[in-house]
């Protein structure tokens, strides 16, 4: 019994985990740029890891996804994809109490 409430209990709190990517839902913010992907992520993630050390970049499909870390809530996520003439940008944040408007000043900075 105890193995099934523990398992229970573990599912929960992943699901609460998944990228907001995962999950039905428009972005945050929703942007496009000029740069590459490539150069925008260079421009974002520096500035992410100042506010949440953590913050890691990883490779998707035609560009690159940006996490930062929350130890409360889902983590804010930043899809950077390819587009036409440079990139298409997505911003998944969580609860609005638990939005960092840092990361988000970043997001349009770079642009």
């Amino acid at each position: 019994m105890r193995m099934l409430i523990a398992g229970m209990a573990v599912a929960v709190l992943a699901g609460c985990s998944l990228p907001a990517s995962l999950v039905p839902g428009e972005p945050n913010v929703s942007k496009y740029s000029n740069k590459p992907p490539k150069e925008y992520a260079a421009c974002v993630l520096p500035l992410w890891r100042q506010e949440i050390p953590g913050a890691t970049q990883s490779t998707i499909s035609n560009g690159y996804r940006i996490t930062a870390p929350s130890v409360i809530t889902a983590d804010e996520i930043l899809d950077i994809v390819k587009s036409k003439d440079g990139s298409r940008v997505s911003l998944y944040q969580g609860p609005p109490w638990a939005k960092s408007g840092a990361l988000r000043k970043a997001v349009r900075e770079c642009l």
